[in-house]
Order: C-alpha cells, then sequence, then structure tokens
C-alpha cells in the first residue's frame, strides 16, 4: 500500500527530521500563497505579473515559488540549502544591487529581520515576508519599521498552517500569520486582512499530486498467507 506524502516525508509523517544542516523549513501552503497574489499583491502591491520579476530566495521545495509562477511570467526561486528547486545560494551573501522588481518569501524566523534589509536593497519596487504575527514584536522589529516603514500589513483571518520540515494538507495550527510589505516611494496605508474561505476557495486538486510523492506505508502492508504445503 502506499500514500501520498509531502516531498521529503518519511512514510510516518510525525517523525519527519529536518536535515541537520538546512534552516527553518516551514512550506507555505500554495493556497495561502493564492491568496496573496489575489487579494493583496496583484490589486494592494500592483505588481504586473506579465512584465516585472518576482524573486522567493527562500523558495525551500518550491511550495510558494510555484504559486506565484501561477499568476506572474518571470519568477526566479533559490534557497541555501538543497532542496531539489530552485538554485542553491545565500541570499544574504549577495552582492549589493538590485536584483528582481520584487522579492516576496516566507523567510527563516530567526533571520527575517536580516531578509527584509536584503530585501528591501535588492529589490526594485517592493517586498514582502510572511512571518508569525509575534514576529512584529521586540525591540529589533521597531527599530527595522523606524527605519523602513512598512507600506502595509495583510493579515490571514483563517489560520494557515505550517508544520516544520513538510506541508500538511489536511494540517492544522494555532499560530497566526501576516505579510509585512513594502513598496518603494510608497506612503504607509491601514491593515488589512485577507478573507476567510481562501483555503477551500483556492486549494487546487493537484496540489497534493504536484507537492506529494508515493511512500510506503509498512505498518499496512498485508502480508500473503503462505501455500500449504
Amino acid at each position: 500500500m502506499t500514500a501520498m506524502l509531502p516531498f521529503g516525508a518519511r512514510a510516518l509523517m510525525s517523525s519527519r527530521q529536518e536535515p541537520a544542516d538546512s534552516l527553518d523549513f516551514f512550506p507555505t501552503p500554495p493556497w495561502a500563497t493564492r491568496a496573496f497574489v489575489r487579494h493583496v499583491a496583484l490589486p494592494v502591491l500592483g505588481v504586473l505579473g506579465d512584465c516585472e520579476t518576482v524573486w522567493d530566495p527562500a523558495c525551500g521545495e518550491g511550495h510558494m515559488a510555484e504559486p506565484l509562477r501561477e499568476s506572474f511570467a518571470s519568477v526566479s526561486a533559490s534557497d541555501i540549502h538543497p532542496y531539489g528547486y530552485g538554485d542553491v545560494e545565500d541570499f544574504l551573501a549577495q552582492d549589493a544591487g538590485v536584483q528582481a522588481d520584487w522579492i516576496f518569501t516566507n523567510p527563516p524566523f530567526n533571520l527575517a529581520v536580516a531578509f527584509v534589509y536584503q530585501a528591501l536593497a535588492q529589490a526594485a519596487r517592493g517586498a514582502a515576508v510572511l512571518v508569525r504575527t509575534g514576529w512584529l514584536h521586540t525591540i529589533e522589529r521597531y527599530e527595522l519599521f523606524c527605519q523602513h516603514p512598512p507600506f502595509m500589513i495583510a493579515y490571514y483571518v483563517e489560520r494557515v498552517p505550517m508544520h516544520r520540515g513538510r506541508w500538511e494538507p489536511d494540517g492544522s495550527t494555532a499560530t497566526d500569520y501576516c505579510w509585512v510589505c513594502w513598496v518603494r516611494g510608497a506612503e504607509p496605508r491601514p491593515s488589512m486582512w485577507i478573507p476567510p474561505g481562501q483555503r477551500e476557495l483556492l486549494s487546487h486538486p493537484d496540489d497534493i499530486r504536484r507537492w506529494c510523492k508515493p511512500a510506503a506505508l509498512p505498518l499496512f502492508e498485508i502480508e500473503a498467507e503462505p501455500e500449504d504445503c
């Protein structure tokens, strides 16, 4: 018997261990990226999907970059860890200079502030990071926001389940997430809310096939009965 499990998962998903040399890997559910594009990137940030470049520099296994490619003509992806998707490079070690029109990413939690500074230096038009709402606090974030006031913060009304090292299509969470967005030269505007119902509306039938692979479930294998002598 086989089952469809997230890329990199073992047969028993609860035993999944992230590689020791990788960084915080919490794949973004594909529907959550589509909701960001539909309600924030296109109508509010003003991204021009057919002629501007988008970069995800913490792409993992492509859970965000692939949904971005559904709406934007030019999307590049990279990660410091070789997850098997995108280029392998250290975003924080990149030379100064513009690399894309927009940078959208789900950064490692403990490096998110550094990712923001780097993104603002390398994105021509703007950047947005997907973070836990708790990330908004602390003196370090206060100093960041004083230097670079966000254009807008977009909060998900419904919960966005993220699990370390894997995407669980039916997962749940008690953690809240939001997008912190910057648009070069634009005056800050009030926060907004990404409406409920996006998980049901924007989950595609082929998402599991695209981001999962068959895995044997040995505990459920049926042993053949011995033949009569």
